[in-house]
């Protein structure tokens, strides 16, 4: 991928061009929107940026806008959108791709800042929980319960190549193996415990009264 201002291949794990220092919009290049109603303005402000944010329209799950900030590029999608872009913004996916997997993290993961910051919700204001986005994807999003996720620049990008691999089968492929292990075992059955019938009480009393005379008897002799 290529640098739009000066043409200049970008560094692995970003979208700023090292050489013309751009921020490149990389995230809904392969995702379609509309292209009327680009730079509408919302009533949400960025969490990083604190500036307005855009409404940007687009064409999947039956089209909904989400919030865009045109500084950074990060988008803020409420409930369910976020789902409903990796679902048809990708091929129909029917295994994982290990190899590819395993190699996307290291050939292009987000970069972790050393002094992680926690953002508030463009809606609610609250501070929203860090939490990664499936397994293996590399990328951490701010996750607001009520209202939305957070993505930083380049995040979406990671998650759609996350997705093309596999990443949303292996992630249920997961989950299932956990619900499987956290399952609650069940008692077997009443047979495997001892019936405490009259025989049963009787046969622990006599067992008991054989145990004191062994121990008096040995008492006798000691003493």
């Amino acid at each position: 991928m290529n640098c739009t201002n000066c043409g200049a291949p970008l560094p692995p794990k970003s979208n700023r061009c090292k050489f013309c220092k751009t921020l490149n919009d990389v995230d809904l290049l392969n995702v379609a929107r509309r292209v009327d109603g680009n730079q509408e303005t919302g009533s949400r402000d960025c969490p990083r940026c604190a500036e307005v944010l855009h409404i940007v329209h687009l064409d999947v799950g039956g089209g909904f806008g989400v919030d865009r900030c045109l500084t950074c590029h990060g988008i803020f999608f409420d409930p369910g959108e976020l789902e409903s872009v990796l679902d048809e913004s990708v091929s129909k996916v029917c295994e994982v791709d290990y190899p590819r997997l395993a190699a996307l993290v290291e050939e292009e993961g987000i970069e972790q800042v050393k002094n992680v910051t926690y953002l508030k919700c463009p809606d609610c204001k609250k501070f929203m929980n860090r939490k990664a986005y499936g397994s293996r994807s590399g990328v951490i999003v701010d996750q607001c319960r009520d209202h939305g996720v957070w993505l930083d620049g380049r995040e979406l990008h990671m998650l759609l190549k996350w997705t093309k691999a596999g990443g949303q089968i292996h992630e249920q492929e997961r989950k299932a193996r956990e619900a499987e292990q956290n399952k609650p075992k069940l008692a077997g059955p009443i047979d495997d415990f001892p019936s405490f019938t009259r025989e049963y009480r009787a046969g622990q009393i006599i067992d008991a009264t054989d145990l004191f005379r062994a121990v008096r008897s040995i008492a006798d002799i000691l003493f």
